[in-house]
């Protein structure tokens, strides 16, 4: 039986990232916000969760998550979500599904 000893030089996307010279794990994430955003366009709901936070002085976002219930935990733990909370966030909300226009005019966060 292959011993199955983890890769001491790092993961496939890290591997990756080092052969390219790209960050893969950004490229991913950008891939699945557009496919998300065309399957909206199409009136198809949307896979991805969005935490959305309306700002008073720096411009509303929306944090995006791998589901809606990610998104969900996210609201109350992440760390990313408490540090913009804490800048000047008046409220937030996590739209179940999201449409185009929850996302229409917010600055998008890929954590």
């Amino acid at each position: 039986m292959p011993d199955r000893t983890p890769d001491p030089r790092g993961s496939v996307d890290e591997r990756l990232s080092r052969e390219l010279g790209i960050d893969v794990t950004a490229v991913e994430a950008h891939a699945r916000l557009r496919l998300d955003l065309l399957r909206m366009q199409r009136g198809q709901p949307g896979q991805l969760g969005y935490v959305l936070l309306n700002r008073r002085h720096h411009p509303n976002a929306a944090v995006v998550f791998a589901s809606p219930d990610e998104a969900r935990r996210a609201r109350g733990s992440h760390t990313l979500i408490e540090s913009l909370c804490k800048e000047d966030c008046l409220d937030t909300s996590v739209p179940d599904p999201a449409t185009l226009s929850d996302l229409a005019s917010r600055e998008v966060i890929l954590p």
